[in-house]
């Protein structure tokens, strides 16, 4: 009976590496941090809104992106941003409680992984 339990769990795991979605399989069970996903780069960090938006603002300035459009309440923040190739930035902050904040970055249509780990990290420089 284990061992059937331990095959279906295998299965499925399998089907999630092999359809794309494995970052969700191994975010799963950890509870906060990095996870590419549908051209978005997500990350769970301990630190507020306003604070993260401080942050997102300060690391773009460090990267020299143009930022385009800027709007913040204490729960929310979107940034868009431009790169000097003529690629959108989209930067969105979510309060998930009074601490912890969920940090989404895009770059282009399609998503750049590199890219946005390198906004990701001038982002993290300031929190």
């Amino acid at each position: 009976m284990l061992s059937r339990k331990i095959y279906i769990c295998l299965f499925i795991m399998l089907y999630f590496i092999n359809s794309g979605c494995a970052a969700v399989v191994v975010g799963a069970g950890v509870g906060t941090g990095v996870a590419w996903y549908k051209g978005k780069l997500e990350e769970t960090v301990s630190a507020s809104v306003p604070h993260v938006h401080r942050a997102v603002k300060a690391g773009l300035r460090d990267l020299n992106i143009t930022i385009t459009e800027d709007r913040h309440d204490n729960l929310t923040a979107e940034v868009r941003g431009e790169l000097a190739s003529g690629k959108n930035v989209s930067i969105d902050a979510k309060s998930v409680d009074s601490s912890t904040t969920k940090l989404t970055i895009r770059v282009g249509t399609f998503g750049d992984k590199d890219l946005s780990l390198r906004i990701r990290d001038a982002i993290k420089k300031h929190l």
